[in-house]
């Protein structure tokens, strides 16, 4: 049994395909900015610079998502992640089973719960900090929404050129919406920090932690924030002192987050929606026929599950075919365990006998 690996990233990857994916992406975004913004009508000059980070950053996200469903389990599983959700009888199951894992994984981050209340507070706070500014920030930036002075006091929103609810100064509810950047930095700041200082006092993570993947990030999101709140600060009781400069840093720390997306730890962000078909799968695997193990003869998980774990394993270069026929998939995990005992009981009895005939010889 060998399980040699073949390089994998030097022989398969292609790098076309993402490219002209991630050309698309950014032509796509593009025009949607031109044709959402009433061709530029509605489009603020001053925030051009956030407009072609965003254009960019966008493409690459497409070209590195793209990359990583090139990996043989991630594309192998995407597929069939995809072919059972499309399955005509069991639709309405499936939009089920999605909308459940989109409430609990995505939306109330249960996955992060079960590590402890205080890494759930953390990270709760940071992703729907981060969701409510791009929710805010985007649609303002492309020109998708934006607002006119009617009357003294009133600002009519438009969505997309088409006008909506009318704000009134004064009103609790426009005082919320205006400030709801502000909102989502206090909410970023707070997430950071908790994760900073969990990082600095946890001795599990700092056994494996670095600065550039895990203190970056947050001290990214951290710089965003503040100058954010700066801004308002400046503007609301400075009289604008250095709004400016201030304005100038923000653009700068966004734009470097946008460029650092696509190929560092925030990443992850992209690639977590990915868990609903792998719940997806892992459901409708359990209704399909079972694998059984051939030493203990009992069932132990759905044989799509095997067949495709096989042909990932066959992929990556690895060949963990037996004397017998069978692959050490094809065995259950109790199974396993035994199986590989015995083969080191057996190594132990026969390095044994070696260093005996070896010291027999010296005699």
């Amino acid at each position: 049994m060998t399980t040699e690996p073949q390089n994998f990233r030097s022989e398969k990857i292609n790098y076309t395909h993402p490219t002209l994916i991630g050309l698309a992406a950014s032509a796509v975004l593009t025009a949607l900015v031109i044709i959402g913004s009433r061709n530029l009508e509605h489009f603020d000059s001053a925030l051009f610079g956030y407009t072609v980070a965003s254009v960019v950053a966008f493409g690459a996200i497409a070209f590195r998502y793209a990359i990583w469903l090139q990996r043989p389990a991630t594309r192998i599983y995407f597929k069939r992640g995809l072919q059972l959700f499309f399955q005509r009888k069991k639709f309405a199951a499936n939009t089920a089973t999605a909308a459940g894992t989109i409430g609990k994984n995505l939306i109330a981050q249960n996955f992060i719960f079960k590590r402890g209340t205080m890494r759930w507070l953390t990270h709760f706070l940071i992703m729907w900090g981060c969701v409510i500014a791009a929710l805010i920030t985007f649609p303002l930036v492309f020109g998708w929404v934006h607002f006119e002075l009617e009357g003294d006091l009133g600002y009519r929103a438009y969505l997309f050129g088409i006008p909506t609810q009318l704000l009134q100064g004064r009103d609790i509810w426009a005082w919320i919406v205006f400030h709801g950047l502000d909102f989502s930095a206090v909410m970023v700041i707070a997430g950071c920090a908790l994760a900073i200082h969990r990082r600095l006092k946890d001795r599990g993570a700092i056994a494996y932690q670095t600065f550039l993947l895990d203190f970056v990030p947050h001290l990214m999101l951290i710089a965003i924030s503040v100058s954010g709140l700066m801004l308002t600060a400046s503007s609301l009781w400075f009289e604008g002192y250095m709004y400016l400069f201030i304005a100038m840093v923000h653009q700068a720390t966004v734009i470097m987050t946008l460029f650092y997306i696509p190929f560092g730890k925030l990443f992850h962000i992209v690639q977590r929606p990915a868990s609903i078909g792998v719940e997806l799968y892992q459901a409708r695997s359990k209704e399909m026929p079972q694998a059984v193990c051939p030493r203990c003869k009992t069932e132990f998980v759905g044989q799509m599950w095997i067949d495709d774990l096989k042909k990932v394993v066959g992929e990556l270069g690895f060949d963990y075919r037996m004397e017998n026929g069978q692959t050490l998939q094809d065995y259950c995990p109790r199974c396993k365990r035994i199986m590989r005992g015995l083969a080191y009981a057996g190594l132990r009895d026969t390095k044994e006998k070696v260093f005996v005939g070896t010291r027999t010889e010296g005699k």
